[in-house]
C-alpha cells in the first residue's frame, strides 16, 4: 500500500510500490524512480458524480501517479495533514484536498442530505458550494488547510460549533445545522447582522483549520 510521510508541515511524501495514487493538479513539485503521471477525471467517482460537480462548478481536476518510486506534493505553501481512514467516510471540502489513493472510493455528497435544509444553509454560509467531496474505504487521505490543521471530537454530550470558513471536514455520525449567534464576534467588529456558526452533532471529528469569516 502506498506509504504517506510529511517531509515537513508542508510537504507530504507518497511512496509508491506498484500502487497509484491522486493529487490535485499541479501539486507535484518533485518524483523519484519510476513513476508516470497522467490526468483523472473521474477518480473513482461515478458519472453521475462527475456530472453534479460540472453543473454546480464543483469540478476537481486530479493527476494519477501510478509506478513505483517517491512522490513529492506542496501546495501554495500550505500546511499539510494525513488523515486515515479506516471502513468509513471523510467529508472534505474539495478546495482542501491534496492526495488519496486508490484504496478509497471518491464521491460527491449533496449537503442538503445532512441535516436537510440546514445542510443547504452550510454550503450557501460558507461560500464554497452545496456539494463536497466523500472518500471511503481504507486508506490515507492527505489535506490542506493555512496553519496547522486540528480535529475536535464529537460525541452526544459535546457538540462543536465551528467557523464555516474554519470547517476543512469531518467523519463519523454527524448532523450539522446553521446556528446564529448575534454576539459571537461582534464585540471584535468582524459581523455586521448575524454571525453564523455550523453545530455539528453526534459521534465523529471535524477538523478546522486557522481560518475565520
Amino acid at each position: 500500500m502506498p506509504v504517506y510521510q510529511q517531509i515537513n508541515e508542508k510537504m507530504l511524501q507518497v511512496q509508491l510500490a506498484g500502487e497509484q495514487v491522486f493529487a490535485r493538479k499541479g501539486a507535484m513539485v518533485a518524483y523519484q524512480g519510476e513513476v508516470h503521471f497522467s490526468r483523472s477525471f473521474l477518480a473513482g467517482q461515478g458519472v453521475q458524480s462527475l456530472a453534479m460537480r460540472a453543473a454546480t462548478g464543483e469540478g476537481y481536476a486530479l493527476m494519477a501517479a501510478t509506478g513505483s518510486g517517491s512522490v513529492y506534493y506542496a501546495c501554495a505553501g500550505l500546511f499539510v495533514t494525513i488523515i486515515p481512514v479506516r471502513g468509513e467516510t471523510l467529508y472534505v471540502e474539495s478546495d482542501n484536498l491534496l492526495a488519496f489513493d486508490a484504496r478509497l472510493t471518491a464521491g460527491t455528497m449533496f449537503l442538503g442530505n445532512q441535516g436537510g435544509v440546514q445542510g443547504v444553509l452550510r454550503g450557501a454560509v460558507s461560500g464554497q458550494g452545496l456539494f463536497t467531496s466523500t472518500l471511503q474505504g481504507t486508506g490515507e487521505v492527505a489535506i490542506l488547510s493555512d496553519g496547522n490543521a486540528i480535529g475536535l471530537p464529537v460525541t452526544p454530550d459535546a457538540p462543536v460549533c465551528v467557523d464555516p470558513q474554519a470547517y476543512l471536514g469531518h467523519t463519523g455520525q454527524l448532523a450539522s445545522a446553521i446556528v446564529t449567534d448575534l454576539n459571537w464576534k461582534s464585540f471584535v467588529g468582524q459581523a455586521s447582522g448575524e454571525s453564523y456558526q455550523v453545530k455539528f452533532t453526534g459521534q465523529g471529528t471535524v477538523y478546522i483549520q486557522a481560518s475565520e469569516r
